[in-house]
């Protein structure tokens, strides 16, 4: 089972979770549009898992907040039933970590950002698609690009053999090879990750050369 990021332990404040079924429905598209129906298909459900999840730390903030902080005026009857109301949201939360196996959210928008990469290398929709990419690696952050890239296996290295030589394309290929060069780089210590993110940082700036 793997657990959220956005995941907190019942003795802590709970943030609002970042909208990451929002990015997998996205990437959903992008994966039908480059004609890949079946990774479309697993982050559909991937997806509708994370919405629930997501819907279900929502009502546990709303009552969380209810009772932390109080409206002006609010009898006790009403903060006692958002207390009882937040026990039973938080028995939720920990009853969806329990027992379902829930979809690791950034390394399925790394994974599917490089396939989108890789689709755009080899000429199909090369802007769009070189764009598309960055705005997920950039919106899930290098640090967390990082941390999924030191966890899996090294990215598997590019075969560009007549590869067209159209901008969009070039610039997707030397992303690749940057991240490709970020995921070789093994080990958890300062020095390796700080040289991951640096990598992670450059293939995100080269896809903004991309023309609007």
């Amino acid at each position: 089972m793997t657990t959220l990021r956005f995941a907190a332990s019942p003795e802590h404040d709970l943030a609002e979770p970042p909208h990451l079924a929002e990015r997998l429905y996205r990437l959903v598209g992008l994966m039908r549009s480059i004609n890949r129906p079946l990774e479309a298909t697993e982050l559909e459900k991937a997806a509708a898992t994370l919405a629930v999840l997501e819907m279900a730390y929502a009502r546990l903030t709303h009552f969380q907040k209810l009772r932390l902080n109080p409206p002006r005026g609010m009898p006790r009857r009403q903060w006692c039933e958002a207390r009882h109301r937040m026990q039973e949201a938080r028995a939720g939360v920990d009853w969806l970590h329990e027992h379902r196996f829930l979809p690791n959210p950034d390394s399925l928008l790394v994974n599917g950002a490089i396939a989108v990469l890789r689709t755009a290398a080899q000429g199909q929709q090369p802007d769009q698609l070189v764009r598309e990419a960055g705005m997920i690696l950039d919106g899930l952050g290098s640090h967390c690009t990082a941390i999924v890239l030191a966890e899996q296996d090294p990215i598997e290295e590019g075969r560009w053999e007549d590869a067209p030589t159209v901008t969009g394309a070039r610039i997707a290929r030397a992303v690749v090879n940057i991240l490709v060069r970020a995921s070789r780089i093994r080990g958890y210590n300062d020095a390796e990750e700080q040289a991951r993110i640096g990598l992670i940082e450059q293939a995100c700036d080269l896809t903004q050369q991309v023309a609007a």
